[in-house]
C-alpha cells in the first residue's frame, strides 16, 4: 500500500491463491480482492495497514472461469463481483447486513467478455457493454413481505423468512429458508403465497409462507419461460406481479425496448399471452394489497393504472409532473387512492404533490402511512382524514411524531397490530409500538369488546389506562358487568389506581381526534360507584382490593373498613389481606384515625394489629374509651380526630354536661352549631347567645352582637352594640323599648348621626340631627357634605330657616367653582394621557412590550391568552409584596405616571380608567349642583361649570380609541407573545350634562 504521494505504508502477509482484483472501497477503510482456494473462489478484505478483515465464498465453482473484476458503487454498500467464462459471464451483487454478506442479483450473459462500470452520481445505477450493446441498469432497494408481515431476504439460492407479526428475528438469521436451484432476483406475494423468479428464468410457487414450518422449505410448484419466446438474452424479467394464482404481469427487454407480458402459468411452464411494447422504461410496478389495481410508473415518471394488459392514465391529474419514485405504495384516503412515492433525494410526494423534503423511507400501515426523515423521527400520517387533506401540509397537524435511532428504516408494520420493525444501519432489528398505531389498535379492541387484549396493551406499553374509559365511556359504564368477566381484579385495581378527571382524549392523546363523551363533571365518582354496583351483583371476595382501591378513591375509607368488617367472619385470610393492601394505599396513622371514625372499637382494633403501631399505646386508649358511655365515647373519637362539630353534637346530647358543652362551644367557637341544637327561648339558647354575642363584640362585629344580645333578652347590651353601628333605626328602636328619656334619645340619636356622617351616609345622618337632635344647622352642614343641596334646601325650608339658604349658596359657590377647576385639571390630563401614549406604544414596538415582567390579570379581556410568560425581579422585592403595605407599595410603583418608567403604558391606561371613573361618579351630583345654580339665578356658575364638563367627556371620548385600539389592532403579536386588551374590551360612550337653555353657548 502507497500513499497519493508514492510513500510506502504497509504489505500484507502473503496469501495463497491471491487474484488481482483488487478493488478499494471508496469510504477508504477495505481494500477488497480474490483468492482461488480449492477450486473455490472467495473474496477477503484487507484493512489500510495490510492486516486481513474478514471474506465470504462465491458461489460459482472456479472451473474454467476467472473472477475479472470486483468493485465497488459510490456509496460503498454494494460490492459487485464479475464472473468471465469461455462461453458465459456473470454479474454477482452483494451487500452488507450484520456483517453477513448477501448475494441479492445475480445476472448471465451468454458471452465470453463484457464491460461493467458503476455510475457516479447514481449510487444504484451501473452500465454495461456486452457484444458492442450498452445496458444501464437502475437498481431499487425494496422489502418484499408476505401477508404484510412476513419478511423475505433473497440470499443467493434461498430467500429467509419471518413471520415479524410474532417474532423479530435479525439478519442473516431468520424462521425458515425457501430453496431455489439458481439465484432469486425478485419476489412477488399473491395472498399468503409466493413466487420467486430467479435467475435461470424460473418461477418457484411456496405455498402459506407466513405459516411455513422452521427450516429449509422447497417450491410447491415450479415454472419455466417458454423457450419459444424471442426473449432478449442479455435481460432478465422484472417488476414480476402476481393478480391470481395463475395470471401475472411482467416487464422484459424485447428488441431492445421495454415491453410489458402477461404471463400465463400452467402445467410447470410459464406462457406469454400477450406483449404490449412501451414507449418508455417501465421504473415501479406495484399492486394495491387490498384489491386489483396495478400502479405502473415510466422513467418520464408518468403513472399509469394497469387494466386488461392496457395503460390508462392514473387519477385526474397531469401526472407527466410526477417524480421518479424510487420506493412506491399505494395509499387509501377515504376510499380514495393515493400514490406515495420516495425519490432518490428523499422527497416523499403524494400523487404529484410534494409532502416531504426529508424522508428516508416509507411503510403503509392499515391505518397509518409511515414514513422515517434525517432528522432521526418517525412521522404516522392518519388514513382516514380526506385524500385532499392529506395532500397539503395541513395534514402533518394530526401526524404523531416520536425519534429513533440515527439512520433508522422502515421495514415493515403490522396491520392488525401497532408492531412497527426498524433496522438500524448496522442490520440490527428494533421493534417499537408508535403511539398513534397503538391507540388506534387499542380503539379497535375497544370498539369489538376485547377489554382483556386492551388491559394487557394499556399494561405493557403504559399507556395511561384513562384512555379505556375516555375512548367510549358510554359502553365502559353500561356493559361494566360484562367487562368484569373478561378481567381479573389486578386490572381493575391499576385501572383505578390511575383513573383521574383529566380526560386524556383531549390533552395527552389528542392527536387521536376522536370527541369524547366522558362525564364532564365528577368522573372519578361516578367511574367507582359503577365498579361498587356492578361488582356488588357478583362474587365480592375475589374483587375485595378493587373495593377498597374504589372506597380510597372516592375517599370513602370508612365505608370499606366496614365492608370489610362484615366479610371477616365468613372469610378472615381474605379480609386480612384486603386491610394490608388499603394499608398500601394509605398510611397507618391515615388508616386507623378512619377506623377509629366509625365508632366501631372492634373494627379498630382488627386494623390496628396489621399497622406499624405499638400495641402498648394504642391499647391503652382504646380501653380508656371503653369505660365511657356510647354517646360520650363517641364524642371523645370525634374529638380525638378534630371533628369539632359532630364531636359537639355527640356531647349536647349527653345529660347533666351542658358546662362542658359551654367550654367546648368557647374553646373551638363553635357557637352557630350549639345554637342551632338548642330550641330558641330557652335557658341553653340564651346562655350559648350571650356567650355568642360577648366574643361578637370583643372582635368588633357590632352589629351581629347587638342582634343576639337582643334573642337573648338582653336590650341594654344589645343597644350598647347598636350605637357603634350604621343601624339607626334598630337602635332608636331598642331605644324607644327601654324608655329612654329624651336627653338620651338625643344623645343616641346624636351619636348614630355622627357614625353615618363619618360613613358616608349624609342624608342618613341629617335626619337624626334635624329629627331627633331638632339641630337644623348641623343637617344643613351635613348635607352640602355630600353635596345634597336640594336635600339641604328642602330642610332650610321647612324650617323657615333663611339664614341657612345663605349659607347653603355660599357653600354652593365654593362647590362649584372646585368642581369647575377639578373639571379642567381632568381634561389637561386626559389630553396629556392620549398625546403620551402614542409615543409610548411607538418606543414599545420597536424595543419590545416589557408585559412579560408584570401580573396583568386584573386588566385582561375576558378573550385575552398568554402563549409565554416568565418573570426577573429581585428576591427581596418579592418578599416585600408578601405584607400588605409591601403589596399596596409595588403597586404604587407599577402604575407610576413616570416618563420612561418600565410599566409607563399600563400605567396611563389605569389613570384614563381613573377618569372614566370619576365621571360617572360625578355625573348626578353635577346635574344636581347645576340644577339649584339655575334655580338661584347664577347662570354663569352653571355655565362654567356644564361646559367644563361636556369639554372633558368630548376629550375622553374622543381618546378612547387612542388610549385603547380598534378591535383589528388590539392583539400585536411581538417575539412569540401577545398583548392584551386592558380595558374596557369594547368601545365606551360617555355622555355629558346637556341643558337646552345653553345650547349654542
Amino acid at each position: 500500500m502507497w500513499t497519493r504521494e508514492g510513500v510506502h505504508t504497509a504489505t500484507n502477509e502473503p496469501v495463497p491463491g491471491l487474484e488481482d482484483s483488487i478493488s478499494w472501497r471508496p469510504s477508504g477503510n477495505l481494500i477488497s480482492t480474490t483468492v482461488n482456494h480449492n477450486n473455490q473462489h472467495q473474496v477477503i478484505f484487507m484493512e489500510r495497514n495490510g492486516l486481513r478483515h474478514g471474506e465470504f465464498p462465491l458461489t460459482l465453482r472456479a472451473e474454467n472461469t476467472c473472477v475479472s473484476t470486483t468493485t465497488w458503487n459510490s456509496s460503498s454498500n454494494v460490492l459487485a463481483v464479475i464472473y468471465e467464462g469461455q462461453e458465459q459471464c456473470h454479474v454477482m451483487l452483494y451487500t452488507c447486513s450484520n456483517y453477513c454478506w448477501q448475494l441479492k442479483q445475480h445476472y448471465t450473459y451468454n458471452t465470453s467478455n463484457i464491460t461493467f462500470i458503476w455510475d457516479h452520481e447514481d449510487e444504484y445505477k451501473f452500465h454495461i457493454s456486452v457484444d458492442s450493446r450498452y445496458i444501464c441498469y437502475q437498481l431499487t432497494s425494496k422489502v418484499s413481505t408476505c401477508s404484510s408481515t412476513t419478511t423475505m431476504v433473497i440470499d443467493d439460492k434461498k430467500v429467509n423468512t419471518t413471520p415479524m407479526s410474532t417474532m423479530c428475528i435479525p439478519p442473516p438469521m431468520s424462521y425458515s429458508q425457501l430453496i431455489t436451484d439458481s439465484t432469486c432476483n425478485s419476489i412477488s406475494c399473491h395472498g399468503d403465497d409466493a413466487w420467486l423468479l430467479c435467475s435461470d428464468r424460473t418461477i418457484h410457487r411456496f405455498n402459506n409462507v407466513s405459516h411455513a414450518p422452521p427450516g429449509e422449505i422447497t417450491p410447491d410448484e415450479s415454472y419455466t419461460i417458454e423457450r419459444e419466446f424471442p426473449l432478449d438474452s442479455h435481460t432478465c424479467i422484472r417488476h414480476l406481479v402476481m393478480v391470481t394464482q395463475s395470471k401475472a404481469y411482467c416487464v422484459a427487454l424485447v428488441n431492445d425496448v421495454d415491453a410489458l407480458l402477461t404471463l400465463e402459468l400452467s402445467d410447470k411452464e410459464v406462457f406469454v399471452v400477450s406483449c404490449t411494447t412501451l414507449e418508455d422504461t417501465v421504473v415501479n410496478m406495484m399492486k394495491h394489497p387490498g384489491s386489483t389495481t396495478i400502479v405502473v410508473q415510466l422513467y418520464s415518471g408518468e403513472l399509469f393504472e394497469l387494466h386488461g394488459g392496457m395503460l390508462e392514465p392514473w387519477g385526474s391529474v397531469d401526472m407527466r409532473e410526477c417524480a421518479r419514485f424510487c420506493e412506491m405504495e399505494i395509499a387509501v384516503f377515504e376510499e380514495e387512492m393515493v400514490v406515495i412515492g420516495r425519490t432518490s433525494f428523499n422527497h416523499l410526494y403524494m400523487d404529484t404533490r410534494l409532502w416531504n423534503y426529508d424522508c428516508t423511507s416509507i411503510s403503509l400501515h392499515k391505518t397509518h402511512l409511515l414514513l422515517t426523515s434525517h432528522s432521526h423521527t418517525l412521522m404516522c400520517v392518519s388514513l382516514s382524514q380526506p385524500a385532499h387533506v392529506a395532500r397539503t401540509t395541513e395534514g402533518v397537524v394530526d401526524t404523531g411524531i416520536r425519534s429513533i435511532e440515527r439512520g433508522s428504516r422502515l421495514v415493515v408494520s403490522d396491520p392488525d397490530s401497532s408492531r412497527v420493525i426498524l433496522q438500524m444501519p448496522r442490520g440490527n432489528l428494533e421493534l417499537i409500538h408508535p403511539r398513534p398505531l397503538l391507540l388506534t389498535h387499542l380503539a379497535q379492541l375497544i370498539d369489538s369488546f376485547q377489554y382483556k387484549k386492551v388491559f394487557e396493551s394499556v399494561r405493557k406499553h403504559r399507556v395511561n389506562m384513562n384512555f379505556i374509559l375516555d375512548y367510549h365511556p358510554e359502553q365502559f359504564l353500561t356493559k361494566l358487568p360484562d367487562i368484569l368477566s373478561q378481567l381479573n381484579s389486578q386490572f381493575m385495581e391499576l385501572f383505578i389506581a390511575e383513573l383521574s378527571s383529566e380526560d386524556t382524549t383531549l390533552t395527552m392523546y389528542s392527536f387521536m381526534g376522536t370527541q369524547s363523551t366522558a362525564p364532564s363533571t365528577d368522573k372519578i365518582n361516578t367511574v367507582c360507584n359503577a365498579v361498587l354496583d356492578a361488582v356488588s351483583t357478583t362474587d365480592t371476595v375475589p374483587w375485595l382490593n378493587t373495593l377498597i382501591s374504589c372506597y380510597v378513591k372516592i375517599d370513602n375509607v370508612s365505608a370499606g373498613l366496614q365492608k370489610l368488617k362484615s366479610l371477616y367472619h365468613s372469610h378472615p385470610a381474605e379480609t386480612e389481606a384486603a386491610i394490608k393492601y388499603m394499608l398500601i394505599l394509605t398510611d397507618d396513622e391515615a388508616l386507623f384515625n378512619h377506623a377509629l371514625g366509625t365508632h366501631d372499637l372492634d373494627l379498630v382494633l382488627l386494623v390496628a394489629q396489621h399497622t406499624q403501631k405499638d400495641p402498648k399505646e394504642y391499647m391503652l386508649f382504646l380501653n380508656e374509651l371503653q369505660e365511657h358511655d356510647e354517646l360520650y365515647r363517641k364524642f371523645k373519637i370525634d374529638e380525638h380526630l378534630g371533628r369539632n362539630k359532630t364531636a359537639l353534637h355527640f356531647l349536647m346530647c349527653c345529660e347533666g354536661r351542658f358546662e362542658e358543652v359551654c367550654n367546648y362551644v368557647t374553646k373551638h367557637n363553635l357557637h352557630s352549631t350549639a345554637l342551632q341544637h338548642y330550641q330558641f327561648g330557652t335557658d341553653q339558647y340564651k346562655t350559648i347567645g350571650r356567650m355568642f354575642a360577648v366574643s361578637l363584640k370583643e372582635n368588633r362585629q357590632m352589629e351581629e352582637a347587638g342582634v343576639l344580645f337582643g334573642q337573648c333578652a338582653d336590650l341594654k347590651e344589645c343597644l350598647e352594640c347598636l350605637r357603634f353601628t350604621k343601624q339607626s333605626h334598630l337602635a332608636l328602636s331598642v331605644g324607644a323599648q327601654l324608655n329612654l328619656p329624651p336627653d338620651q334619645m338625643s344623645g343616641l340619636a346624636e351619636q348614630l348621626a355622627d357614625n353615618l356622617r363619618r360613613d358616608g351616609g349624609h342624608r342618613e345622618a341629617a335626619r337624626l340631627y334635624d329629627r331627633y337632635c331638632d339641630n337644623p344647622d348641623e343637617a344643613v352642614e351635613v348635607l352640602c357634605e355630600g353635596g345634597l343641596y336640594s336635600d339641604a334646601l328642602e330642610v332650610s325650608q321647612s324650617r323657615n330657616r333663611v339664614d341657612l339658604i345663605s349659607n347653603i349658596m355660599s357653600s354652593l359657590k365654593v362647590e362649584s367653582e372646585q368642581t369647575f377647576n377639578l373639571l379642567e385639571e381632568k381634561r389637561e390630563l386626559a389630553e396629556k394621557l392620549a398625546s403620551r401614549i402614542v409615543v409610548v406604544r411607538e418606543k414599545r414596538s420597536q424595543v419590545g412590550t416589557g408585559f412579560e415582567d408584570m401580573d396583568h390579570s386584573d386588566l385582561y379581556s375576558d378573550t385575552t391568552s398568554i402563549t409565554a410568560t416568565s418573570h426577573t425581579g429581585s428576591t427581596s422585592s418579592r418578599r416585600s409584596a408578601k405584607s400588605a403595605k409591601g403589596r399596596k407599595k409595588a403597586e404604587m410603583k407599577k402604575y407610576s405616571l413616570k416618563e420612561g418608567s418600565k410599566y409607563e403604558y399600563f400605567a396611563i391606561q389605569e389613570a384614563f380608567k381613573g377618569i372614566i371613573t370619576f365621571i360617572n361618579l360625578r355625573s348626578e351630583m353635577i346635574k344636581d349642583m347645576v340644577n339649584i345654580l339655575l334655580l338661584q339665578g347664577l347662570l354663569e356658575c352653571a355655565r362654567k361649570v356644564v361646559n367644563a364638563q361636556k369639554q372633558l367627556v368630548e376629550v375622553v371620548n374622543k381618546s378612547v380609541n387612542v388610549i385603547w385600539p380598534p378591535p383589528q389592532s388590539d392583539v400585536v403579536e411581538q417575539e412569540g407573545e401577545v398583548e392584551p386588551i386592558s380595558y374596557p374590551p369594547e368601545k365606551i360612550k360617555i355622555s355629558a350634562v346637556e341643558l337646552k337653555q345653553f345650547t349654542g353657548c
